[in-house]
């Protein structure tokens, strides 16, 4: 029986890697599950509730869900770094911006 996408929404690789534990204490984790684990555990850079946390600070700034929380999953160090995030936006973002979001970042780094 195929199965029915209920909804659609962004979310981190913390809080994929958190789904999958939860998934993992029900049963096994089918391959393509656990190559997903294998990835969030090397490349997730916060804990799920920094992350939320983290990812609700940078919605409330007024970014959208989309970059949010590509701006999460990459966590950039640097503002060209950052940069490369918005390339996809239509709109300029300042380098005050970018700087902003830039100490936000760092405020939560681990």
């Amino acid at each position: 029986m195929p199965r029915e996408i209920v909804k659609e929404e962004e979310v981190t690789l913390p809080q994929v890697k958190k789904l999958l534990e939860q998934r993992m204490t029900e049963g096994e984790l089918s391959y393509l599950q656990r190559l997903t684990y294998d990835y969030c555990t090397k490349f997730s850079k916060l804990s799920p509730d920094k992350a939320d946390e983290l990812l609700k600070k940078l919605e409330g700034d007024g970014l959208s869900p989309v970059i949010a929380t590509q701006i999460v999953n990459l966590m950039p160090r640097s503002v060209d770094e950052l940069r490369t995030v918005f390339a996809v936006e239509s709109k300029p973002v300042l380098p005050s911006e970018l700087e902003k979001i830039l100490s936000v970042l760092n405020s939560y780094r681990e």
